[in-house]
């Protein structure tokens, strides 16, 4: 088994999963458990699918020249496209019609960018864990307060395992590069199954059924997520800083909202025929009228965390293959100032022209130096943390109108919903950019808010049931 296989298996995984239930009384219960669960798949693209690697796999791109404005047929594709056919092929060009002569189609390990997964890589798994109370208030409204946790480890972080590091001289103006795999010339995309996470929750969560006509749920999070490796697609921090420094990278999770409080109702407008008022409508004003329903939804939060980077010197850079940080490119942190708050808030507007908003304090980030006193490159990180800030919080209220028409044909129903989507049109500001500027010295631009979440959606509908 271990000879026709990239990475050996795991025959360590072991699932133990414990849980209980305690009612004293007849309003009042207890629950509690425990469990793990292991991770088998990784939505990673191919940065750790070891078959979609060089040499029988390599990505290239083939420039095309565009038809003329005036001349949509006639524009001849470039000469080095090889022609299938014995006349010179014209606008677009196909898989069929073949590639430039000057493709690189060889393997080249001075320029290409390997995968590799640890041989001996082991599973991920998170162990969970919870403790909830419920209470029983009246006869149609409960509380639940629960403590909810999680422990993820060998979570897979994406990083470059043949990571340029410079090695100098304090004392002289010199400096030497060394990898690693000293025999490979190039980057290695390693997904590696050593990040650990962690989460710790209070729950509480207030549920009212119908009560007349109100049905109410507001559900509230104080949380705290930390971890070294969020995601390796969906997040904003996906690679690490300094691959020999995995630690580092320790900080509040991407999705860390420490503060959440969700309220969500729906109520029957208590007017038209058989409710409390207007029962006895005729049917045209009970049509426009009566039989409403109203639901809202109403989020406040936490803003969301960011990671600040920056963009070092080419002499100083620690990934020269690698180009995206899902597959494991260095991503570069500044200095952080001690003392100095790193936000501004909202108020501070960058430019009147733009309305850009100058989220992040200049005076608070400090661009590593390029060399020392005596001339030698240093290296590139800095020490501010990963995720070191979090944008304004997020409010946003949603709000529906829905009415169900009968019909005179028998089994026929007409809904009409209107629904508003952040209808205070709320302006939920989106994550800071990258900074930049002089290195050795304080940033100078960048950090600036340029876009918002969705503002207000209106929209309308009809559906019709028979």
């Amino acid at each position: 088994m271990y000879g026709k296989t990239l990475v050996n298996p795991d025959l360590n995984d072991f699932v133990p999963r414990i849980g209980f239930a305690f009612a004293p009384t007849h309003i009042f219960s207890i629950r509690g458990g425990f469990g793990t669960g292991y991770v088998h798949y990784m939505r990673a693209g191919s940065g750790d699918i070891t078959a979609i690697n060089a040499p029988q796999a390599q990505f290239a791109a083939v420039n095309q020249i565009a038809p003329t404005t005036t001349d949509h047929c006639s524009t001849p594709l470039p000469a080095q496209i090889i022609a299938m056919g014995t006349t010179t092929p014209t606008r677009y060009a196909t898989a069929a019609q073949g590639f430039p002569a000057g493709l690189v189609t060889s393997f080249n390990p001075s320029t290409d960018n390997i995968t590799w997964v640890p041989k001996n890589t082991r599973d991920s798994y998170v162990e969970n864990y919870y403790l909830a109370v419920q209470r029983q208030i009246t006869k149609n409204s409960l509380v639940d307060i629960a403590y909810v946790g999680n422990h993820g480890l060998k979570l897979q972080a994406f990083l470059n395992g043949n990571q340029r590091n410079i090695i100098d001289s304090p004392s002289s103006n010199t400096y030497t590069y060394s990898r690693p795999f000293a025999n490979w010339p190039s980057d290695i995309t390693e997904a590696l199954n050593e990040a650990n996470s962690n989460y710790n929750a209070l729950e509480a969560r207030y549920e009212q059924r119908m009560v007349a006509g109100l049905t109410l749920l507001n559900s509230f999070t104080w949380a705290h997520s930390l971890d070294n490796a969020s995601a390796s697609l969906e997040g904003n921090t996906p690679s690490q800083q300094d691959a020999n420094n995995l630690k580092a990278e320790y900080a509040q999770s991407d999705y860390n909202l420490p503060i959440a409080n969700i309220t969500s109702l729906v109520y029957d407008l208590p007017f038209g025929r058989g409710r409390k008022f207007g029962q006895h409508l005729n049917p045209m004003v009970d049509g426009v009228l009566g039989g409403w329903e109203v639901s809202a939804d109403n989020t406040a939060q936490a803003g969301t965390p960011f990671n600040l980077t920056y963009g070092p010197n080419s002499a100083q850079l620690a990934s020269t293959q690698i180009v995206a940080n899902y597959r494991g490119v260095n991503l570069y942190r500044p200095n952080r100032i001690p003392g100095v708050p790193l936000t501004q808030g909202r108020s501070v507007v960058a430019s009147a022209t733009t309305g850009y908003i100058q989220y992040i304090n200049y005076k608070a980030v400090a661009l590593p130096a390029i060399d020392n006193a005596n001339g030698a490159v240093q290296p590139p990180f800095g020490n501010m943390s990963r995720n070191p800030g979090r944008t304004p919080p997020l409010y946003q209220t949603d709000l529906d109108f829905n009415k169900i028409f009968n019909t005179s044909k028998e089994g026929m129903k007409i809904e009409f919903r209107s629904e508003f989507y952040n209808i205070f049109n709320h302006s939920n500001l989106y994550l800071p950019s990258t900074i930049s500027g002089t290195q050795g010295a304080n940033a100078s631009t960048g950090g600036l808010i340029s876009s918002t979440f969705t503002p207000r959606v209106i929209q309308f509908g009809l559906k019709i049931s028979y």
